[in-house]
């Protein structure tokens, strides 16, 4: 063997040998997931793209309470009063049938459907939280820990058809609010509160939901609505999600 066929040959070893290292360090510097208190485990590590971590997606969803039925690379979920779904390759979702464009659609990795982590906690009524510092993720709320589970006697107090849907970008300084409840409120009681600011005045606000237009601009960037109150039975309820404006 000539001396430049030798060299190409410890050349290709060493890119070989290269890339076996980072995928190891990649492995190694996984990230950790916690949900309600309780590190996940899964036979398929978690994985970073585009600034996303995605997980395998049985166990994410039931972890949260919602069962999923996966067909043809179609994924549907039901939980927690509200509805998500995805298709694998498609940045098109869905969430309580209201449509949703996320960053980064579904992929396969081998056997395994790997869904985005955040935009499935959310949806499902978790709020999530990353600390960049150890690489962890905390997620809490949702179904609170296991498969789903029957909901409590005489229903439990969810907010539905809520727009803008929940994760999703919607083109406006001034968006339209809209949510229904799963079951009456006293409106006596209700508040409706964007980015902690009280607009309860400003929408129109039913014993079964609200609606209304915001009557100011406000900047680009992600925005939480929150709502507070009892129902028509006692009960307190604080229920609320979130979506970004974008230019």
């Amino acid at each position: 063997m000539s001396f430049y066929g030798r060299f190409l040959k410890r050349a290709t070893g060493a890119t070989v040998a290269l890339a076996f290292v980072a995928t190891a360090a990649a492995y190694a510097q996984g990230v950790t997931i916690i949900v309600n208190g309780q590190t996940m485990t899964f036979d398929q590590p978690p994985i970073e793209r585009a600034g996303r971590v995605f997980v395998p997606l049985r166990g994410v969803f039931e972890r949260l309470g919602a069962s999923v039925v996966y067909s043809n690379g179609q994924i549907n979920a039901t939980g927690n009063g509200r509805t998500v779904s995805l298709q694998i390759g498609s940045t098109n979702a869905t969430v309580n049938g209201q449509p949703v464009t996320i960053d980064v659609a579904p992929f396969l990795v081998g056997p395994r459907t790997l869904v985005p982590l955040r935009f499935i906690a959310q949806s499902l009524g978790a709020t999530v939280n990353y600390n960049d510092s150890n690489r962890t993720v905390t997620i809490n709320g949702g179904g609170g820990g296991g498969p789903p589970q029957p909901p409590p006697a005489g229903g439990a107090f969810y907010l539905i058809a809520r727009y803008p849907a929940q994760g999703s970008v919607v083109h406006t300084t001034q968006p339209r609010l809209n949510a229904n409840f799963t079951q009456p409120a006293d409106t006596g009681s209700l508040r409706v509160f964007f980015d902690g600011r009280d607009i309860t005045s400003s929408v129109y606000v039913s014993s079964r939901g609200f609606n209304g237009t915001l009557p100011y601009n406000v900047p680009y960037g992600a925005h939480n609505v929150r709502v507070t109150g009892t129902t028509a039975a006692g009960a307190a309820f604080a229920r609320g999600w979130t979506f970004t404006t974008a230019p």
